[in-house]
C-alpha cells in the first residue's frame, strides 16, 4: 500500500505556465485558477522573490496542489561558457557545444558543473518546502563529450583513450556509448541523493528518452528509472518538421514504452501546447485533445504547457479528474507485445526525428535503406493500431527474462541486434506455446551490432541465412501460396514485393509466399518464381515462429498497402486469443487500448479520424460502433464515460457485445 505522502503514485495532471501569467498577483488566486482548470500539479521556474514563493507553496499545499521546481541542466546562455569554459561539453576537435536552440551551450555532467548543480538543488530543497524538482536534461549532445574530465574518467575506468566519434564496430566505441549512458545516470542518482539529504519528502525526475534512438543524447530509460520517482519524456512535443511525417500516435506510443521501461514507476508524457518549432504559435485544439487522450489511454500522466488552446486542455483535465478512479493504478490487458529494441536502434540503424535536445538542422541519423529499424517498428505499430489489435511495447530487457504469461504473441520488427540471452527467452516463450513474429534481419547481429554468420534464431525459424540481401525491389512481386490463414482477406495471388528481403535456405519451415525474380523494368509480364521465400512458418515446441523475410513492416510504413497490413495483422491474429476485441462500423484510425483495474475492464477509444491532413483541425465522429469483447461472459454494467450513458449489452458464454452510439475524439467504456 502506498504511503499517504506518496502523492506522485496517484493520477497527476501537470501544468507548466499560467493562462493568467502576470495578471494575478495573489498566490491563492493563481493556484485557484490552475485548480479550476483541472490541474493538480505543476512545473514552475524558481521565482526571484523568495517570500512570494514561500507563500505560494503554503497556498498550494492547502489544496493539495503539488509544486515542482523546474531546473534546466542541459542548456545555458553563452555567458555561462565565458564564466566556466571548462564546464562545457567539447567535441573531438576541442570546440564547445554551443549551438543548442541555435546559440546555447551544453554543460558536462562529469565536469565541476556537477557540484554547482548539486548546490543549486540543495539550496532549493533547504529553503523551500517544494514537492520536488524536475530536471530538464541532463544529456549529452552529438559529437560530445571529449572534455578533459570525460577523458580522465574514461581513462580511469577503461584504461584507454576516448575513441573517435562514431567508430561503429569498435569495442571502445561501444564502451564510450555505455560510459555516456552511465555518466548521465550517475549524475541523476547523485542529484536525487543531494535533494533527499535536505528534503526527504521531495521527489525528483528528469526529461528522459522517447521512442527514438537514445545514443545521441545518452539517456537510457532503464538505467534512469532506477534513480528517479517518475519517468517522463516528450511524446507530445510535435511537428518540428513536415506534420505528415509525425506519427499521430506518438504520445500513446511513448506512453507504452515508458510503462515498460519504468518497471512500475508512474509515467509522464510532456505535451507542448505550441506547434513546434514556433514556441508562440498554438497547436490546434483537436491535436491537444488527442495528445492528452492518447497519453491517458496508455496509462501515463499528462503534462501540458500553456498556450491559447488551454480550453481544450482544461476540458480533458477536468474529465480525467472527474473520472480519476478509471485512471488510477490500472494495468494493460493487451496480449501482444511489440518490441522496441534500443540496441538495434543504437547499433544497427534507426531514423532519429528532430527533437528539442538536438541542435537545429543537425542530421545524425544512422538509418540507411538497408538498416532502418524505426521504419520497421513504425510500420508494424501502424498496422496493429489500424487493425484494432491492442498491444504493449516491450524492449530488450523485457525479452531477456521470462516473458510474462499474459502475452500470446511477441513481435520482433527487424530486431536485428539480439543477445544470446534474448534469443534463449524468446525461444522459451515459443516452446511454451507463444507465437513469435519476426521480420527481415531479426537476430542476425549481436547486441553490439556485430553480424553473425547466421540468424541466432535460425533453428527456430526453420531456415538459414543464405548470405545476401534481396532487392531493392521497385516494381516487383511476391506470389502467395494459398490457402493459408496468414493470407486471409487477400484476394490477389501476386502482391507488390516489399522493398527489401533477406535470402533464406529453408530447412523445416513452410514457405507461405515466394519472391518472384526481379524485373528489369516496368510494364512486363510477371517474372518467374525465385527460390527465395518471403514468408515462412515453423512449428517450435508448442508454439510457432513466423519469419517475414520480406521487410513488410518498413514497406507498409512507406507505401501503406492494404495487403501488407493484412499480412502483418494476420500474423498476429494467427494466435486465436491474441486479439480480444472485434469492431464493426469503426474507422481504421480508431485506436483501441485495454486497461484493467481489479474486475473492471476499461476500454479507451481514441479517434484519430481527421480530414486527411495534419495538424488535425476537425475530427470526424465514429457512430454506432459495434463492439464484441471476447473472454467476458458476465457484467453488471457497461458505461460510456465521456457521453455519460449506460450502454445496453448482451452476453454469451464467449463474449460481451454492445454498441457505442458516438465517439467524437475520445471515449472510455467501463465494463464492471
Amino acid at each position: 500500500m502506498d504511503s499517504p505522502n506518496e502523492w506522485w503514485k496517484k493520477p497527476i495532471r501537470f501544468i507548466s505556465g499560467s493562462p493568467e501569467e502576470g495578471k494575478i498577483k495573489d498566490p491563492a488566486e493563481i493556484i485557484k485558477v490552475k485548480r479550476s482548470l483541472g490541474f493538480n500539479a505543476e512545473h514552475i521556474s524558481l521565482p526571484e522573490d523568495a517570500d512570494f514563493f514561500k507563500k505560494y507553496l503554503e497556498e498550494a499545499h492547502k489544496v493539495n496542489f503539488r509544486v515542482l521546481v523546474y531546473f534546466n541542466v542541459h542548456a545555458y546562455q553563452p555567458e555561462f561558457s565565458r564564466e566556466h569554459p571548462d564546464w562545457i561539453q567539447r567535441r573531438q576537435d576541442g570546440s564547445m557545444v554551443d549551438d543548442l536552440y541555435g546559440f546555447r551551450v551544453g554543460p558536462c555532467v562529469n565536469s565541476p558543473y556537477r557540484e554547482w548543480a548539486f548546490n543549486q538543488i540543495k539550496k532549493i530543497g533547504e529553503n523551500f518546502e517544494v514537492d520536488g524538482i524536475f530536471l530538464d536534461g541532463p544529456c549529452y549532445y552529438p559529437r560530445a563529450c571529449y572534455c578533459k574530465y570525460c577523458r580522465e574518467k574514461f581513462k580511469e575506468r577503461f584504461n584507454a583513450d576516448l575513441p573517435s566519434w562514431e567508430s561503429w564496430g569498435e569495442t571502445l566505441w561501444a564502451k564510450f556509448l555505455e560510459f555516456r549512458y552511465d555518466s548521465i545516470a550517475e549524475f541523476l542518482s547523485d542529484c536525487k541523493k543531494k535533494l533527499q539529504e535536505v528534503n526527504p519528502n521531495a521527489i525528483i525526475y528528469m526529461n528522459s528518452s522517447g521512442l527514438w534512438a537514445s545514443w545521441p543524447n545518452a539517456r537510457d530509460n532503464r538505467r534512469l528509472s532506477k534513480c528517479q520517482h517518475l519517468l517522463g519524456a516528450e511524446g507530445g512535443f510535435i511537428f518540428y518538421t513536415r506534420p505528415s511525417e509525425v506519427p499521430y500516435w506518438k504520445a500513446g506510443a511513448t506512453a507504452k514504452l515508458l510503462e515498460t521501461q519504468g518497471d512500475g514507476l508512474p509515467t509522464v508524457i510532456f505535451i507542448a501546447g505550441d506547434h513546434k518549432p514556433w514556441d508562440k504559435y498554438p497547436l490546434t485544439e483537436s491535436e491537444v485533445r488527442l495528445l492528452i487522450a492518447d497519453t491517458v489511454a496508455n496509462g501515463a500522466n499528462p503534462w501540458y504547457s500553456v498556450q491559447k488552446n488551454i480550453g481544450a486542455a482544461a476540458e480533458m483535465m477536468k474529465f480525467i479528474e472527474e473520472h480519476e478512479y478509471y485512471y488510477e493504478k490500472t494495468t494493460s490487458a493487451a496480449k501482444v507485445g511489440l518490441v522496441w529494441s534500443s540496441k538495434t536502434a543504437d547499433f544497427y540503424g534507426s531514423e532519429i526525428p528532430e527533437i528539442d535536445f538536438l541542435p537545429p538542422g543537425l542530421k545524425i541519423s544512422r538509418a540507411e535503406m538497408l538498416r532502418n529499424f524505426s521504419d520497421a517498428f513504425y510500420g508494424f505499430y501502424e498496422a496493429l493500431l489500424r487493425s484494432h489489435i491492442p498491444f504493449d511495447i516491450l524492449d530488450d530487457v523485457s525479452i531477456e527474462g521470462v516473458i510474462p504469461e499474459k502475452y500470446e504473441v511477441i513481435v520482433l520488427p527487424n530486431v536485428a541486434c539480439m543477445s544470446d540471452k534474448g534469443v534463449k527467452y524468446v525461444a522459451g516463450f515459443a516452446e511454451r506455446g507463444g507465437h513469435v513474429v519476426a521480420t527481415f534481419e531479426t537476430s542476425l547481429y549481436n547486441e553490439y551490432g556485430i553480424r553473425r554468420n547466421d540468424f541466432a534464431l535460425s533453428e527456430h525459424f526453420g531456415s538459414k541465412f543464405a548470405g545476401k540481401i534481396l532487392g531493392p525491389y521497385q516494381w516487383d512481386y511476391i506470389y502467395l501460396r494459398k490457402p493459408h490463414p496468414l493470407l486471409e482477406g487477400i484476394t490477389l495471388d501476386d502482391i507488390p514485393a516489399p522493398t527489401l528481403g533477406i535470402a533464406l535456405h529453408t530447412v523445416n519451415a513452410e514457405s507461405i509466399a515466394i519472391f518472384r525474380e526481379k524485373a528489369p523494368g516496368r510494364y512486363l509480364s510477371l517474372q518467374p518464381l525465385s527460390k527465395h521465400p518471403a514468408i515462412t512458418v515453423n512449428k517450435y515446441g508448442e508454439g510457432l515462429f513466423i519469419h517475414m523475410a520480406g521487410a513488410f513492416d518498413s514497406s507498409y510504413w512507406t507505401h501503406k498497402l492494404r495487403e501488407h497490413r493484412l499480412l502483418l495483422s494476420n500474423s498476429v491474429r494467427l494466435k486465436r486469443d491474441a486479439c480480444p476485441i472485434s469492431l464493426e462500423n469503426a474507422p481504421q484510425t480508431l485506436e483501441i487500448t485495454f486497461r484493467k483495474k481489479g474486475d473492471c475492464l476499461i476500454i479507451h477509444f481514441v479517434n484519430f479520424t481527421g480530414e486527411m491532413s495534419r495538424p488535425f483541425e476537425n475530427i470526424l465522429p465514429a457512430t454506432n460502433v459495434k463492439v464484441e469483447v471476447y473472454g467476458v461472459n458476465s457484467a453488471k454494467e457497461v458505461r460510456a464515460l465521456w457521453s455519460n450513458e449506460k450502454l445496453k449489452f448482451t452476453v454469451n458464454e464467449k463474449s460481451i457485445s454492445f454498441t457505442v452510439p458516438k465517439i467524437s475524439f475520445y471515449e472510455v467504456v467501463s465494463i464492471e
